[in-house]
């Protein structure tokens, strides 16, 4: 007999293609933008999106615990909570620039363990689940197999604080002189599941944030990834400093 109960993978794509849509149907259309701090945006379509991906959730699980990118946090304790960033790239979006994505991720015990993240303009959407592999659009995904950094293309996201794009800058100023290019991708999550399917081989960042990378860590370890801190230690998605690459580039960053 199948059982008809959705896998949490399953309602994690669920509640981003649900948040999409919303994000969609507001994208090129004025929007209320207001200020959430230094160098930091939200919009009116940040809270609808992620209206409509906690509906989505909480039709499966009422008490679920839940932290969303706008200021959402786990009303209950939890072994499971779920972490939603509803539109990651709001620079890009609200200047109407067409790169950004919806990420929801699941942790259990502390651990991702699902995770979907959906960029609706390419029809992109990156999943995974834990032991069970990667897929892009439901075709298995592996980091790629460059192993010359002068082949390589890094990726790289950018803090808002001075101190923390002085870090990068610095860190980027070696590494760009090494690698074949660059691309600064504007989205924290498409970046990262970007190393996860192959099209870029290294990736930094010094500032991300829990709901950029509950979905993408999961989505990375799948595919084949390596995430470490800049000091060399394993990374989880709580930790704001990642260095990440297809495992064979991972000595270009050097101690960062």
């Amino acid at each position: 007999m199948i059982d008809p109960t959705p896998s949490l993978a399953e309602i994690a794509v669920e509640a981003a293609q649900a948040a999409a849509r919303v994000a969609l149907d507001r994208f090129h259309k004025p929007l209320a933008v207001s200020s959430k701090g230094f160098r930091d945006i939200v919009t009116e379509a940040d809270f609808a999106a992620q209206d409509a991906a906690v509906h989505v959730i909480r039709s499966q699980f009422p008490d679920a615990a839940i932290l969303g990118e706008e200021n959402l946090v786990p009303a209950v304790d939890s072994d499971v909570v779920w972490v939603i960033d509803p539109i990651d790239g709001t620079s890009n979006y609200a200047r109407g620039l067409p790169i950004f994505c919806v990420s929801i991720g699941v942790v259990q015990d502390d651990r991702p363990v699902a995770g979907a993240v959906y960029d609706p303009l390419r029809h992109h959407l990156f999943t995974a689940e834990r032991g069970l592999g990667a897929c892009l659009n439901g075709s298995p995904i592996r980091v790629s197999r460059v192993s010359a950094v002068a082949d390589a293309i890094l990726g790289v996201d950018w803090g808002r604080e001075p101190e923390v794009r002085r870090r990068a800058f610095d860190l980027l100023n070696r590494l760009a002189t090494e690698c074949r290019t660059v691309r600064a991708i504007g989205s924290a999550a498409l970046g990262m599941c970007y190393v996860a399917v192959g099209w870029i081989d290294l990736y930094f960042n010094f500032a991300i944030k829990p709901w950029d990378c509950a979905a993408t860590q999961v989505i990375m370890e799948e595919a084949g990834a390596r995430l470490t801190t800049p000091l060399g230690a394993a990374w989880g998605y709580t930790q704001p400093a990642v260095f990440a690459s297809n495992g064979l580039l991972h000595h270009a960053f050097g101690n960062g």
